[in-house]
């Protein structure tokens, strides 16, 4: 009888777990149906716990999509993004989920366009409101937006219009002085070539040579050498961008030429028609001008120094008010022909192309 009773036992639960294995079954299946074996492993993270992660922010339950991408470590990270969203934004998706490649579910970025989490990462900000594009954005989110909503990566016109006008905007140009973000003039000028914008180039030239050190140190080059070949170090600090041979010739041969042609002009004092003018001049302008252009080193500074002169009060140092308005249109003038002048000097003989 407890055989028995052992036996009815072991029927009732084997009839009670067949319907649940089935159950459990049948959803594991559909799970697998609609996102995909490798969505779910987004999802689980029972696989290749240390490889795979689902990003902090932009995993949103109610998202319709899984967007996989690597990080810089080749550590893959997991977005659950709106579909209706990217879909109106990016061609690259809409050319994946309409593909027959990828699931309906899924969008699998592939490493040989080169998008980065971190571009990545901020191209959401924006489209989610949370770090729009503004005239205050960062250099590093407007310049991750460029790259990843450029037609060769996820393909955004709209977002990469709206891009690519905040970074010509965060270039000014001459021939008046201005100002450029001086810890990213590398990256930018790589990103002017890359998406042809010609119109800030010569801006960006004339900052590397009076701002920076543009020429690459041993250091700089074991580095890059060493990034081509292992991958970024695991050093948290970004490294200094090294300028291309072809940009290295061209910022030296600017900088020769500015020196060449502004070295008469700043240590020569000007003539007037006046005599007495003339004289004020002669006893003040190495005080006033020279003085403060060697302990600047405005000799590589034209436009800046230039600027400069214009500012001194020449009226209160003795000069007459048609010499002082003379002088200023011609020092003017001068910032003009050196901004002109550029154009040949960052063309330099055995280049492969006209730059500007």
């Amino acid at each position: 009888m407890a055989n028995l009773t052992n036996v009815t036992a072991s029927r009732r639960a084997l009839f009670t777990l067949i319907p649940v294995s089935l159950a459990a079954g049948l959803t594991y299946w559909l799970s697998w149906r609609t996102t995909g074996s490798k969505a779910s492993l987004c999802t689980t993270m029972t696989t290749e716990p240390h490889n795979v992660r689902q990003h902090p922010t932009y995993w949103f339950n109610d998202g319709s999509i899984v967007v996989r991408s690597r990080s810089m470590s080749n550590k893959e990270v997991c977005f659950k993004l709106h579909g209706s969203l990217l879909r109106r934004q990016s061609r690259f998706v809409q050319r994946m989920l309409d593909s027959e490649i990828s699931a309906d579910s899924e969008v699998l970025i592939p490493p040989e366009l080169g998008v980065q989490v971190q571009d990545l990462t901020a191209l959401l900000e924006h489209l989610y409101h949370d770090t729009p594009l503004s005239a205050q954005a960062p250099f590093s989110h407007v310049a991750a937006i460029l790259r990843v909503s450029s037609p060769d990566q996820l393909d955004l016109p709209g977002v990469h219009m709206s891009a690519r006008a905040y970074f010509v905007s965060m270039f000014p140009q001459g021939p008046q002085p201005f100002a450029h973000p001086r810890n990213h003039l590398e990256e930018a000028l790589a990103l002017a070539h890359s998406y042809q914008i010609p119109s800030i180039r010569k801006g960006i030239y004339y900052s590397l040579v009076t701002t920076s050190e543009f020429e690459p140190e041993d250091d700089d080059l074991d580095l890059e050498n060493s990034i081509k070949s292992n991958g970024l170090p695991g050093s948290s600090s970004t490294p200094r961008l090294v300028l291309p041979p072809t940009d290295v010739k061209r910022c030296r041969s600017l900088m020769t030429g500015i020196v060449e042609h502004f070295t008469p002009v700043l240590f020569t004092p000007p003539a007037t028609p006046h005599m007495a003018c003339t004289d004020v001049f002669a006893d003040k302008w190495m005080l006033l001008v020279i003085t403060p252009a060697i302990s600047d080193s405005g000799v590589c500074k034209p436009l800046e120094m230039l600027e400069q002169i214009k500012q001194i009060d020449w009226a209160a140092e003795g000069l007459c008010v048609a010499c002082v308005r003379e002088k200023t249109q011609e020092w003017t003038q001068e910032q003009e022909d050196v901004w002109e002048k550029m154009n040949s000097w960052l063309n330099p003989e055995g280049t492969k192309q006209s730059l500007v």
